[in-house]
């Protein structure tokens, strides 16, 4: 990442700021190119993502923090479509005293701790390769929306606190409570016990279809032969059953690692199974070469059809090569 920092004394005083309050902005970008083959469904995706840092700090010491981007064809932003999309905005992030307070309309409950089988080098390995999808998985309805979250340490461990008082707008610039459909919240603990690192968290949805609880817990180890994590989690509701996931990551050489992950879903008197394979080498420079292998089983969903993947994908597997590149 390349930081652009500059004074903003004048700016600042202008806006009736004191002349000790300084701000920072902080710009990073990446792209990724990649060959993807899924059955007969082959293509080269190519997506990548700006994002801007944004943070002041008043004469208190309060730190304020924001930030926003644009994405194009990333595993997680517009990936189906060809338009580029803006994202972030959606709120502001106050740190103090060892406690950060996040208030705004894009707030995270603590879902998916049991899930850590997601090693993949590339986020648009299996998710827009035109490959099936596990039909049940383990979640809550809704997991994001116009809320607060807190964080601070307590002894050795951090606690997470969130509660989100209206699921429904997820990002939007602007929300009315009183017409809120759904409201969660979720509590998250994360320490370690010598080289042993625990995080477990609660979460709950409730709207006026159904209400939902998730329970998780993850455990990993760090040795001389690598990482190791095991992840458990189990929702109620809308998603009823558990999963198990395991993921291995060890470092062949300074420059090149290796990795692999499974995960086994039993919801709904329905099961679905995932393996991950992924194998980087770093470049420098912040490039990398990277090859991924992905593959389910079980009970199935077709991807759908999308304009840059063709017709609805009916394949199991996918492989996948390519560089990223981080500016």
């Amino acid at each position: 990442m390349k930081k652009l920092a500059y004074l903003a004394t004048a700016v600042l005083a202008g806006l009736g700021f004191t002349s000790t309050a300084s701000a920072d902005v902080s710009v990073s970008a990446a792209q990724t190119l990649m060959y993807s083959s899924s059955g007969s469904t082959t293509g080269i995706r190519s997506y990548g993502s700006v994002d801007f840092g944004l943070s002041t700090t008043t004469a208190s010491g309060m730190t304020i923090s924001s930030g926003a981007g644009i994405s194009l064809g990333d595993g997680g932003e517009a990936a189906t479509t060809a338009d580029a999309t803006a994202y972030g905005w959606d709120g502001l992030t106050f740190a103090t005293g060892g406690v950060t307070i996040e208030v705004g309309t894009d707030v995270p409950l603590a879902d998916g701790v049991g899930e850590v089988a997601g090693i993949h080098a590339s986020a648009a390995t299996n998710d827009h390769s035109g490959m099936r999808s596990i039909t049940n998985t383990v979640g809550i309805t809704n997991d994001e929306g116009a809320g607060i979250q807190l964080t601070t340490a307590v002894g050795s461990a951090t606690l997470n606190l969130a509660y989100v008082a209206d699921t429904n707008p997820d990002g939007a610039s602007s929300e009315q409570l009183d017409g809120a459909t759904g409201t969660g919240m979720s509590a998250m603990v994360s320490t370690s016990v010598g080289a042993v690192g625990v995080t477990a968290a609660y979460v709950s949805h409730n709207d006026t279809n159904v209400d939902d609880t998730e329970s998780a817990v993850a455990v990993s180890y760090s040795s001389d032969m690598g990482d190791f994590t095991v992840g458990y989690g189990s929702s109620t509701g809308a998603n009823d059953g558990n999963v198990i996931s395991v993921a291995y990551s060890m470092a062949l050489d300074a420059d090149t690692s290796f990795a692999v992950g499974y995960e086994t879903h039993d919801v709904d008197s329905t099961s679905g199974n995932r393996t991950n394979v992924s194998l980087s080498r770093a470049l420098g420079g912040g490039a990398s070469l990277f090859a991924d292998f992905g593959s389910v089983s079980g009970t199935l969903t077709n991807a759908a059809a999308a304009s840059n993947i063709g017709a609805a994908g009916t394949n199991e597997s996918v492989f996948a090569f390519g560089t990223s590149v981080s500016f």
